[in-house]
């Protein structure tokens, strides 16, 4: 991502209309560093979100958070001003709130005396930002230091978590668990068939015609004597009307019942009699024999191959549910399940805006 602070100016006096005097940092501009001369510029409307721990986390703050998303993503994708906003719109909220369960286990690891060394912060630097920390630190707007306390709380955040969630979550998920949950994946998805088919069709107001051309038609094919194509040319008569239906595919609960009940007696490659149908389209009579081309047998995925799919999602869950225990029994024990770190909002707060 290019720099995405390449000027910030403070205009209070033109958004007071719209947000009303604030006791606390200006809206802002922020534009990218590529941003052309007409292109709209983003408002960023400050205020402080939380205090957890004596610490206010700002809407700044949280901006700075999903900037570090944004680079850990891809550090050379620069959004416009439109996908800056449509991103910081969606995820700042659940983004405020990791916020706030980082710093719950921030408590934690302060209380069980959980530290990181420089030489750690160091290396996670070079392996987070490259060789070229600064400069690669300019482009999320963040100084040295503050990347380096960044680093050291995200460390110890980490390290808490593997102890607290994901060793919990692989001594959940055992192999009798993956082999349970293989079993679920079976039952809801059970064999299914795909059948490709076509279908020739005979149309006509004299009744004895129509099933007399149809019988000549399913000898021929019987026989071998002539293709569906073929028949077409061979059998229209005046007042007669034959088509050929291009191949028709699909699973067994996506084929028409009227047709499902005729291909489901067939082998592939066979035809069937002439069938007496009535047409969905216009209730009229029609003559059809169906060439059941071919049937293939859609079968589960085998255990093998489902393994490491199926455990990805277990340990993705287990820590879920873990870590939302973990944070819960944080909240108790530090008194933030009774007062929310959170302040209220008004009603109309607009974090961000498109000018």
């Amino acid at each position: 991502m290019k720099p995405l602070y390449a000027s910030i100016f403070f205009f209070s006096a033109l958004l007071s209309s719209l947000m009303g005097e604030l006791p606390y940092d200006a809206p802002s501009f922020m534009e990218s560093s590529n941003a052309l001369p007409n292109e709209p510029r983003l408002v960023i409307n400050n205020r402080p979100l939380a205090k957890i721990n004596g610490k206010v986390i700002s809407l700044y703050d949280v901006v700075k958070k999903m900037n570090l998303f944004l680079f850990d993503y891809n550090p050379d994708y620069n959004p416009s001003t439109v996908e800056l906003y449509q991103f910081y719109s969606s995820r700042w909220e659940s983004t405020l709130n990791d916020m706030i369960a980082d710093e719950l286990v921030l408590m934690d690891a302060e209380q069980k005396e959980i530290k990181i060394s420089d030489g750690e912060v160091r290396e996670e630097l070079l392996e987070r930002f490259g060789p070229n920390v600064r400069e690669s630190l300019d482009k999320v707007n963040l100084e040295y230091e503050e990347a380096r306390d960044i680093i050291r709380s995200d460390l110890t955040v980490g390290q808490l978590l593997g102890m607290k969630v994901h060793a919990k979550a692989f001594q959940t998920v055992t192999p009798d668990v993956i082999k349970r949950a293989y079993e679920d994946y079976v039952l809801e998805n059970p064999p299914k068939e795909e059948w490709k088919y076509q279908v020739l069709s005979i149309r006509g107001q004299d009744k004895d015609l129509c099933e007399s051309l149809a019988q000549k038609a399913y000898e021929l094919l019987a026989s071998k004597q002539a293709t569906l194509d073929s028949l077409k040319n061979s059998l229209e008569q005046e007042g007669i009307t034959i088509s050929v239906s291009e191949d028709f595919s699909g699973q067994s609960e996506k084929i028409s019942k009227m047709h499902f009940d005729v291909i489901k007696a067939l082998t592939p490659n066979t035809i069937s009699q002439p069938v007496s149908q009535v047409s969905r389209f216009d209730n009229t009579t029609v003559l059809r024999i169906f060439y059941l081309k071919d049937v293939v047998k859609i079968l589960p995925s085998v255990f093998d191959e489902m393994h490491d799919k199926l455990k990805n999602q277990l340990l993705y869950q287990t820590s879920d549910s873990e870590k939302e225990a973990y944070i819960d029994s944080l909240k108790k024990r530090f008194g933030y399940d009774t007062h929310d770190a959170k302040f209220p909002l008004p009603k109309d707060y607009h974090p961000f805006l498109v000018l």
